[in-house]
This record gives structure tokens, sequence and C-alpha cells, in this order.
């Protein structure tokens, strides 16, 4: 499939038997900024990088998350309360490194750590991000005996006894966590930890579409995707929010992309966008802004 984005509208191209799997919500496609050479962003938090991006098609806020789950909250898309908690997300990928990069900003007047178990990340606030390269079906994900091809990425922070990530369903693999070629994660914030407050999440990733069950030959033995214009993959983005101590039990929300039950699946599609001719020309003007700046310095006669 091959996505032309235009100036204030996107239009989307059908060709050949390639065809968009059954996916929620229904009729919906998400996009994910494509980043040149010079402007991947770093991920360490600071989501000014991000600012370049075009706000129509790939922000998404609030009006376009939902809670489905019935067993937390059932609320239908767009019915968030910002002053409870705002979510921002945005997607982006890169095909010379070939790979996924996220960020999400997520303001909420009381940031939740305190859970007794430091596995059970579920107790508290945390950015939880599945991903699907393959897109296939609900009954064809992480089959019994057969590679994993969906992944979770979910992030709890600040770390707790020095534990923030859980990466699903297989977590053992040394060389696939933070820190490695395989995944990046960077986060700040704003305001209290513990209270009202902005948390800015980033996460890069290398899309696997086959990870081996067994651990002697995983990294060696992997099928990765190579991201292309048009590629859809699947995947959602979702943050729980508890308010209160006292675990799962005290959840206050849990806002998603997807309006599937149970909520974590990747069940969305997204599509890797072609270059936005919004995203270069502001990339132009940012890079001038330096250069003027840089160039002023030198005239004055300094550096800093």
């Amino acid at each position: 499939m091959k996505c032309s984005i235009m100036v204030g509208a996107v239009c989307i191209f059908l060709l050949g038997t390639t065809a968009v799997r059954a996916h929620s919500p229904e009729g919906e496609l998400f996009f994910a900024v494509q980043f040149p050479d010079n402007a991947i962003p770093v991920m360490d938090g600071d989501i000014s990088e991000w600012d370049i991006v075009p706000e129509s098609p790939y922000h998404l806020r609030n009006d376009r998350l939902s809670a489905p789950d019935p067993s937390i909250l059932t609320a239908p898309r767009g019915s968030a309360d910002p002053s409870d908690l705002n979510l921002h997300h945005v997607v982006g990928w890169n095909n010379s490194q070939n790979k996924l990069y996220f960020m999400s900003e997520v303001f909420d007047n009381i940031h939740n750590i305190d859970r007794e178990d430091v596995a059970r990340f579920w107790d508290d606030d945390a950015l939880e991000i599945e991903v699907n390269p393959s897109a296939v079906a609900a009954g064809e994900k992480n089959l019994e005996g057969q590679p994993v091809n969906q992944f979770s990425y979910k992030w709890s922070v600040p770390p707790l006894e020095g534990q923030y990530q859980y990466i699903e369903p297989i977590s053992t693999y040394t060389w696939f966590q933070d820190g490695t070629e395989f995944i990046d994660f960077g986060w700040a914030f704003d305001g209290e930890m513990f209270g009202e407050s902005t948390y800015y999440y980033e996460m890069a990733i290398t899309p696997i579409l086959a990870l081996s069950r067994d651990e002697a030959s995983s990294k060696e033995g992997s099928e990765i995707l190579d991201l292309e214009e048009g590629t859809t993959i699947h995947f959602s983005v979702n943050f729980g929010d508890i308010d209160e101590t006292g675990g799962e039990d005290n959840y206050n929300s849990f806002w998603g992309v997807s309006t599937d039950v149970p909520c974590c699946n990747a069940t969305s599609d997204l599509v890797m966008a072609e270059l936005d001719p919004l995203l270069l020309e502001a990339l132009a003007t940012r890079v001038t802004a330096v250069e003027e700046v840089s160039w002023g310095r030198i005239k004055a006669g300094t550096t800093r």
C-alpha cells in the first residue's frame, strides 16, 4: 500500500492485491511520520525534536483515544478529562536506520509509582506500546511453539528498585532490552515527580517479524521487517492511569488508540508515510535558525 500525503489531506491508494487487514478502529488508519536522516530524534525524553512533525495526520491526542475495557473503565472516544489525564502520542520511522520511533507526552494530576511488587508494573502508571510488524490477526499472534510475532514494550518510571521496563512475552534475552540496538528508551518530566506533572517518553525499536523462542539462536535467528513507504503494521499505544495506592484494582482509566477488548493488543493499522513536505519545510526553518544563532555568536566573539 502506498500513501501520498498532501498539504491538508491524506490520500490513500490501495495497489494490486495488498489490502488492509481487520483492525480497530474499523476503517481507520494511523500514520508514522518519516524522519529524514538529519532529523532522527534522540531518545532522551526531550521531545522538542518532534516539533517539526505536522499536526495532521500524525499527532494522536485525547480526541482519538478511548477506554473500552469494562473491567477498568468504559468511556467513548474523546471523553477523557484533560485535567485528570491529557495524552499526546506521535509515531515515526526512518528508512536507513530501519527503526520505529514513539513519543508520548502525558500530563497527569497524580503520577503514581508505589507498587509493592516491583514486577507488577500494572499496579502503577505505565505506558504500554504493542507492535505486531507482520499485522497478523489476533488468532495468529504468539502461538505456542511458534516464533514471537507481537511485542509489548511497557514502561513505568521513575524506576522502582531499578525496575522500569517490561518486555513481553519474552523478557529474559539480554540483547533485547533498553540500551541495545533493538530497544532505546528515554524519559523526562516537568512538575512534581509523584504529583501533578507532565512525563515525556521516547522509544526507538527495530521491528522484528519473528523472534525465536530458542534463546541460544534468538538474536541471529530473528527475522527483521524492512520498513518502506507504505508498509503497514499493527500497533497500539495505551496508558494506564492509577491515582490511588492499592494496585490495579484502583485503575482510574486506561486509554488507547484501539477500541478492542482486551485493551493491550496491536490491532490498529499504522502506515509508514512518505516524506512530508511540511516536515521538510519546518526542518529547513529550524536548521536556518540554528545557523543564524551560531553565526551571530561567532560575530560576537563567543561560541557559547
